[in-house]
């Protein structure tokens, strides 16, 4: 399946690119920071750098915690932080330590897309696809803009870049120490985020594809490569089993792990996803926006349509039950009423979420999960980049904020029409590597979980795979010149 014809870029070239990559990359981070919109989140910025997401409380504080009690307290986050950000918190204050992960971030991110132009490289037996690769990871921001929120995300999707580059090249050398570290990679990007998990099928077929018929060996190089894996999640496991006496391989359940999420939210929240709606709340026009944040008074955004409604459930249901949900906030109400209520509210968003599913079997199960893919694919905004709003932003903001959106748009497009291509030509190997960045948005679009950073660990293997397109498309129109002069 892997193995070399070309040559690929020598040690010095490979140390000279990760300098210009490191400098584009510093570059993107700068105009971030000084392009900062002063009124964005004032309280989620740590020092010049660092920026603060909704859950970097969750990755952080329990390092904190550990620091000044001897205890990771919790298992709601995996300790993949704990690594990086522990030794640095013994050696210098909360917010030093902070600008030293960006910094981390920065050049962790930086090897990665070094790492990931080999892999397009190799994958597409061509030189000039790790030129291409290298010039589309700078020019584009999706991925920028992860190094500098205190997040997992970065470190999550450098450390799968280097997992597949390790696992490419046992491919090529048959070198078990390869394996080795493709494991541990893999697993330092699980215990950061834990839906990377579904890399491993895809690492598995690849080792399946490349022994063919003979199982044992393909079964040896499996179990090598899922040793660190199985090391690190056994003694998580036993950690939580000793520490809480309850048997916890990834994280707790949701419901134990976001302190907001009551029994009425989570059914709403689960109600809303199940129609086919966004349940990101910050979303404008969308269901979750509507039930918790739009104003009542609001009645011209509706998001819901006659196509969502059941024979229990129409636009009056829907009024009634967001008007419920937001009264079991009101103080001057009894526990008792308070109860009552709160369970009035989680029966009726139970209730309707069923007739729904039994009357729109056909939406739930497939309508609603491809129309979740476009929206996560297509989104109508860019997330994350902390610029003042349209009407305030300055040309250079404008500009950027436009690029991110229509290369995230583009990226996708060309990844989706290459896929088909590749199948149509039953160019089965670059179909498998499709597979891994699509099993992410495959998995999430189900799930309705569209959060737009969600998709940053599926972009740079769509880069990968279109820069090698490129690079291939390229060579075959030079060797047509060169023919019919």
């Amino acid at each position: 399946m892997q193995t070399e014809h070309f040559s690929l870029p020598s040690r010095n070239t490979l140390r000279k690119w990760f300098w210009v990559v490191l400098c584009i990359k510093s570059i993107w981070l700068l105009l971030f920071t000084l392009l900062r919109n002063p009124e964005w989140h004032p309280n989620f910025s740590s020092g010049a750098l660092a920026i603060f997401g909704g859950d970097t409380l969750t990755y952080y504080y329990p390092v904190e915690q550990l620091l000044e009690s001897g205890q990771y307290y919790g298992m709601c986050r995996m300790p993949g932080i704990l690594p990086v950000y522990f030794p640095l918190r013994l050696l210098f204050s909360e917010v030093i330590a902070h600008q030293f992960i960006v910094i981390l971030q920065l050049v962790f991110s930086s090897i990665a897309t070094v790492l990931l132009a080999i892999l397009s490289a190799r994958i597409f037996q061509t030189q000039r696809a790790f030129f291409i690769c290298i010039i589309l990871s700078c020019i584009t921001t999706f991925i920028a803009i992860r190094d500098i929120y205190l997040l997992s995300d970065s470190f999550c999707i450098s450390s799968l870049i280097t997992s597949f580059y390790f696992l490419s090249q046992y491919l090529t050398s048959k070198s078990k120490t390869q394996l080795i570290y493709s494991g541990i990679f893999l697993a330092w990007a699980i215990f950061l985020r834990q839906i990377t998990l579904l890399a491993i099928p895809v690492a598995g077929i690849f080792l399946l594809i490349e022994y063919k018929q003979a199982i044992h060996k393909t079964l040896t190089a499996f179990l090598i490569l899922m040793l660190p894996v199985v090391s690190a999640l056994g003694t998580w496991t036993v950690r939580n089993q000793l520490t809480y006496g309850r048997t916890v391989v990834l994280v707790a359940p949701l419901n134990e792990c976001m302190y907001n999420l009551t029994p009425e939210l989570s059914a709403i929240r689960r109600l809303i996803i199940t129609v086919g709606e966004d349940f990101q709340p910050w979303v404008k026009g969308g269901g979750a926006y509507w039930f918790f944040n739009q104003p009542a008074e609001n009645v011209a955004d509706f998001p819901f349509g006659n196509d969502d409604f059941t024979s229990s459930m129409g636009a009056h249901e829907l009024y009634s039950l967001r008007h419920d949900y937001r009264l079991i906030a009101d103080t001057s109400l009894t526990s008792t009423q308070r109860d009552s209520l709160q369970q009035s509210v989680v029966a009726r968003a139970e209730t309707y979420s069923a007739s729904y599913v039994d009357e729109h079997a056909w939406s739930f199960y497939l309508g609603n999960k491809l129309r979740f893919a476009y929206h996560f694919l297509f989104p109508n905004r860019i997330d994350d980049i902390p610029f003042p709003s349209r009407e305030k932003m300055n040309i250079v903001q404008l500009g950027i904020k436009s690029w991110s959106l229509v290369s995230l748009w583009l990226v996708h497009a060309l990844a989706i029409c290459l896929s088909l291509i590749w199948l149509v030509k039953r160019q089965f190997n670059l179909l498998m590597w499709s597979a891994l960045p699509f099993v992410f948005v495959v998995a999430l679009s189900y799930l309705g979980y569209i959060e737009q950073r969600y998709l940053a660990t599926s972009f740079p293997f769509f880069l990968m795979l279109i820069a090698g397109a490129i690079a291939r498309t390229a060579e075959k129109l030079k060797k047509i010149s060169v023919q019919q002069h």
